[in-house]
Formats: structure tokens, sequence, C-alpha cells
């Protein structure tokens, strides 16, 4: 149980370490398919799938890693799928100050397939979009088309 909720005893700080660079680019950086596991809160079971993260650089870069790495620091922890998603944007924000964060995540839930409904081919998408992913349609469109496959 120590290792399923990790999360909890991590801070965002130590998961970038000094993994943030200054670098003049401006086009969207889209890390995908970002596998995680989690556990639900409400029901001590877990739910999985995939995490789909992007920014607009405002003159500092992320170490490509560090993305994944900002990823379980909050799905790694008893936690709801539609605020890990909010926090990873979050963070993703207070790291960077980018123009823009769009965060995707897909996801089954073991709750809702072994006990309750019984649907086991569901799953559960969230997104939490922020800055020019939230205020600029063509941006929300460039990177919901570049995630739609999920694969």
């Amino acid at each position: 149980m120590a290792e399923l909720t990790a999360g909890q005893n991590m801070t965002v700080a130590e998961a970038v370490g000094d993994g943030v660079f200054d670098e003049d680019c401006s086009e969207m950086v889209v890390v995908k398919d970002i596998e995680f596991y989690s556990l639900c809160e409400h029901h001590m079971l877990p739910f999985y799938g995939r995490v789909h993260v992007a920014y607009i650089p405002n003159g500092r870069i992320i170490g490509l890693s560090k993305v994944p790495r900002i990823v379980d620091v909050f799905a790694r922890r008893l936690q709801v799928q539609e605020r890990m998603t909010s926090q990873i944007a979050e963070a993703i924000r207070e790291v960077l100050n980018p123009k823009g964060v769009g965060v995707v995540a897909d996801a089954v839930h073991l709750c809702m397939m072994m006990r309750g409904i019984s649907k086991q081919n569901s799953s559960t998408m969230t997104s939490c979009l922020l800055g020019g992913f939230r205020s600029d349609p063509r941006t929300r469109a460039e990177f919901l088309g570049l995630v739609r496959n999920f694969g």
C-alpha cells in the first residue's frame, strides 16, 4: 500500500528537480500516452489508464521525463480522476508559467467494473484546459486532435 500511495509523500518540486530549462520555444509540446495507476479514494479499488499532457512554452521547457513524474505525484495516492486531471494541469502551470496547458485522462475504474453497475467496457475521460487551451478554439482543437487516437 505504501508504494501505491507514494505520491502522498512526493512534491512536484522533487519530481521536477533541475529539469526546467530556459528555451526560446513557442510551439506546443505534447507528451502522450503516459500510463498511470491510482486508487479510488471512495472504494479503495484501482483505476488506471493514460494521460496526455500538452503545454505551450513561455520561455521555459521541462525535461520530457519530468511530465510522467508529475503525473505519478498525483496518481500514486488515494484519488479521484477529476481532481487528478486538474492537479496535473495546475502543476505544469506552476512549474513553467506556460501560455497554456492541456491535460486529458482516459481511465477504467475497477469500482465500476467489479461492483455496482458492473460495466466492463466503459471508460471515463476528463480534461483540464488552462490559458490558451481554454481561450483559443484553434489551440484546443489542435491538442484534442493530436490525442484523439488514444491507442
